[in-house]
């Protein structure tokens, strides 16, 4: 494999439709656009992870990196490829913590028990605030609406990005001269395209 690097380029839709387990299985064959994929799916992920903890903007790229190379030499060992966005929310959290120890100069902890770690840096020297687990199954709810979103036709993706993305949203008018769309199926259309990704998500959900 390549080292771990995030290319700038676009992913094509057959690799964003792969699941993590092939994904990481095409990474371990060396196919450089299924890391690519796999980056792009959970790069969101990672970023938030730091902010929600209160990290700079600079750290949370430096725990991002850090959490790409764990990843990366961690690919062929990883025991449930099935439940990946857990391991990266997990890692991330570890990373986090010990990016805001090293920048707060926290004693010394046993790096092997990360919780103990965090309880020890935030009784010492007032660490940044663990995530409740109600903000990880947040993390995870969006994970898993982003990943369906990418399975979403590319009209369906434009449509919904337009309406529910941008800031500020476009209206009708301005999404069908751009998009092509008549006025009166804007409405059905995002009608569609919104239960076809909540049976995404149910598919997902199990």
């Amino acid at each position: 494999m390549r080292a771990p690097f995030h290319s700038a380029r676009s992913i094509p839709a057959a690799w964003s439709r792969r699941d993590d387990a092939a994904l990481i299985a095409a990474c371990l064959r060396g196919e450089a656009r299924a890391w690519d994929a796999l980056i792009d799916r959970y790069q969101a992920l990672i970023f938030s992870i730091p902010l929600h903890m209160g990290l700079s903007p600079g750290d949370a790229e430096d725990v991002f990196q850090d959490v790409c190379l764990l990843l990366f030499t961690h690919l062929d060992s990883l025991r449930d490829r099935a439940r990946l966005s857990s391991w990266l929310i997990s890692t991330t959290r570890r990373e986090a913590w010990r990016m805001a120890r090293r920048r707060r100069a926290l004693p010394e902890a046993d790096l092997a028990d990360p919780e103990r770690e965090m309880e020890r840096g935030e009784r010492l020297a007032g660490g940044p605030p663990e995530l409740p687990e109600e903000a990880v199954l947040a993390l995870e709810r969006q994970q898993r609406v982003r990943q369906a979103f990418q399975q979403l036709p590319e009209r369906c993706r434009e449509l919904l990005e337009r309406l529910y993305v941008r800031d500020p949203p476009e209206t009708y008018a301005q999404i069908s001269a751009r998009m092509r769309l008549p006025m009166g199926s804007i409405g059905p259309t995002r009608a569609r395209c919104l239960q076809r990704l909540q049976r995404l998500l149910d598919e997902a959900d199990g």
